[in-house]
């Protein structure tokens, strides 16, 4: 797990995803990028493949001056199971949220199907 302080840096939040992003794929394939939310908090999730057949999970969210970032690796032939739960295992208070409520409706409408899903109270 890390968390970076970079609330005096003004980064906007894509550039400081890429970055990692482009940063943790220097010396792997990133082989899924797609969003990935914890509550109200929005981010990135991304699957790796490593030059030594290593797996990683990474889960990435630019939040409140910070960017928080697990990442879960598993050796060759190890269990991917393990990588989830540890990834998975990021929390965030309920109340808290880096979308205003008129991202949150945009992204929900953007959404076919999931108009009507519950979305957890703030």
């Amino acid at each position: 797990m890390t968390v970076a302080d970079l609330a005096n840096t003004k980064l906007d939040e894509k550039a400081v995803i890429d970055h990692a992003i482009k940063i943790l794929s220097v010396n792997g394939e990133v082989k899924i990028n797609y969003p990935h939310r914890i509550y109200g908090v929005y981010g990135r999730q991304l699957s790796l493949l490593w030059k030594d057949g290593s797996r990683s999970m990474v889960a990435m969210f630019d939040i409140m001056g910070r960017l928080y970032q697990i990442e879960a690796k598993v050796l060759p032939g190890g269990n991917e199971f393990a990588l989830t739960r540890f990834q998975q295992s990021l929390v965030f208070e309920r109340d808290v949220s880096n979308r205003t409520p008129d991202e949150v409706r945009a992204i929900r409408e953007a959404c076919p199907g999931r108009r009507d899903a519950p979305f957890p109270p703030r």
